[in-house]
């Protein structure tokens, strides 16, 4: 049945995909599908989306119309001819995009957590060592242990995800600029998803159309300008590719490097699903077997340090609970809610990329299926969606669906060998994929870029903003507003110049300012927190030793 996939079933099948993502909105707590059980980010950032998916069909319509292909190849064609520059460029807009959209600020605490231990590992320590007795201060009931992990006796505090992309952080926030972190990484992708795409089917403009078809999808971008992991799963699984493909004793041993390091980047799940194909696919090929020893040898480092990661977080955790709790009430077996789920995951996974990229992409499977490179990254592609379908979350915060993004890449690889064919046939498949790419990305990523840097300005404003000169100390009540519990965040040696501390009631935090900073003044009371101003000169202490460092020295801690 696929063999009979042509270019015109293509553009239609991807059109017929944005009238299924309009027609789920409608249908959405209607008919069929509920958001009863998702997560309340996740039902807030879903129905966000009905709009862009309006967008993508209007854009796919005009596509079917255009028939200029000239403009279309020449454009395709200087990007093929320049991957670098291409890279460089989104490197300087994802940064920007950071700065400015996402405001540099690690949204979610699933960002925060990496951006935590990050902080540590650049001032030189593996943990960091909290005041005793501030731990419930600083940590959010019943994120200890999910996102943090800490010690309330003796105060020692690490993140609890594996520290592979904390690692990679960590030179970044030496350097503060963090940002700069997933925007290098954006490019690198963007680099080998061309070179992918070029690889396979000796056609540069095919690494054209790839890089023009992720630089035009939403989740690419939004990933890339976040605090997130995933950009970086998304990269170390496309290195992983990139080494495999013509593979040698040192590629393969590199490709486990890369590996190794994908496996610790915040838990193994990706790169597992995602490696399973390759690792199986060499083993069961003789004149490849001989590469399978250098790969494991590669994967050591990563599985040595995941396995010390595991007892450090045990040590730190009440009786082994940290390495009891891995797995435990993770994975499931999916039943109608999380089915439920994962359509509208799917569902965000068209509406978050270029309108019919999805299309496209069976397009080039279907053209190069003889290839096993082909056959290779479509299953890693098919069992990263179907290994998230066991576990019982809905991602919560995210832009797209973040579960597949560290196989993302595979998506507009594959779109790119479905451009190809340089026949006159394939005039009316150039002008509409290259149309509804070159559309998306002047109008549907803006749009998407808009709603994200609404979304987190309504987060931030959620408290007042901080009184100057001077240092603020803000009691957030998590019950108070919308996920206004994920803005307790702090330094890990707090040394930022306000304090974000969780409220213990009123009379228990008047108590703690008054400790403190006796002189101190109440400037707001709302719902989500309480503000108080410590006057005009700054309060923190230098740190001893590096007296060019200041930090916060709390003196008393109310019972």
């Amino acid at each position: 049945m696929l063999s009979r996939f042509t270019e015109r079933r293509a553009r239609v099948a991807g059109v017929a995909m944005c009238v299924l993502c309009v027609a789920y909105f409608y249908l959405l707590d209607r008919l069929l599908f509920s958001s009863g059980p998702f997560s309340p980010i996740f039902r807030a950032l879903l129905k966000g989306d009905i709009q862009t998916a309006w967008l993508a069909l209007a854009i796919s319509l005009l596509a079917m119309a255009w028939n200029r292909p000239a403009p279309i190849l020449q454009c395709v064609d200087f990007l093929g001819r320049h991957p670098i520059g291409l890279a460089l460029a989104a490197v300087a807009l994802v940064g920007v995009g950071s700065l400015t959209v996402y405001h540099a600020y690690p949204l979610s605490m699933d960002e925060y957590a990496a951006v935590f231990q990050a902080k540590i590992f650049a001032s030189g320590h593996i943990a960091a060592q909290l005041p005793r007795g501030l731990v419930n201060w600083l940590i959010v009931r019943g994120f200890n242990g999910s996102f943090l992990m800490a010690s309330p006796q003796i105060g020692r505090a690490i993140g609890v995800y594996w520290p592979g992309f904390a690692l990679l952080l960590a030179p970044f926030e030496f350097l503060n600029v963090p940002w700069l972190c997933n925007a290098l990484l954006s490019g690198l992708s963007i680099y080998l998803i061309y070179w992918i795409a070029k690889e396979m089917t000796g056609d540069r403009r095919a690494g054209g159309w790839a890089m023009l078809f992720a630089l035009a999808s939403g989740a690419f971008v939004a990933d890339g300008i976040s605090y997130y992991s995933m950009q970086a799963h998304l990269t170390a699984n496309l290195l992983y590719v990139a080494l495999l493909i013509q593979p040698s004793g040192y590629r393969a041993f590199g490709a486990g490097l890369v590996g190794s390091l994908a496996l610790i980047l915040h838990n193994p799940v990706p790169h597992v699903l995602f490696g399973i194909p390759w690792i199986a696919a060499m083993l069961m090929q003789h004149e490849r077997r001989r590469y399978l020893w250098p790969l494991i040898g590669g994967y050591l480092p990563g599985v040595a340090i995941g396995l010390w990661w595991l007892l450090l977080r045990s040590e730190i955790g009440v009786g082994g609970a940290a390495i009891q709790g891995v797995a435990s009430g993770i994975f499931v077996w999916p039943d109608a809610a999380l089915l439920n789920s994962r359509v509208a995951a799917l569902v965000k996974m068209i509406v978050w990329a270029t309108p019919c990229l999805f299309a496209l992409a069976l397009l080039g499977y279907v053209r190069l299926a003889a290839d096993s490179r082909v056959r290779l990254l479509a299953s890693s592609a098919i069992l990263t969606f179907v290994g998230y379908l066991f576990v019982r979350f809905d991602q919560g915060h995210g832009w797209g669906y973040r579960y597949f993004h560290s196989a993302w890449g595979v998506v507009p690889i594959l779109a790119g060998c479905a451009m190809t064919d340089r026949t006159q046939a394939n005039s009316r498949l150039v002008t509409f994929a290259g149309a509804t790419a070159i559309l998306s990305l002047l109008l549907i990523v803006p749009f998407q870029l808009s709603q994200i840097d609404r979304f987190i300005s309504e987060h931030l404003a959620q408290i007042g903003p901080p009184k100057r000169p001077g240092n603020n100390v803000y009691f957030i009540h998590p019950q108070g507003g919308f996920y206004v519990a994920d803005m307790v965040q702090f330094d890990p040696w707090l040394r930022n110049q306000d304090l974000f501390l969780v409220s213990h009631g009123r009379e228990l935090d008047m108590q703690f300012v008054q400790q403190n900073w006796p002189d101190a003044l109440q400037v707001s009371r709302t719902p989500a927190a309480d503000q108080w101003y410590l006057g005009l000169e700054d309060q923190r202490a230098p740190i001893p030793g590096r007296p060019e460092e200041r930090q916060f020295v709390i003196a008393h801690v109310p019972p």
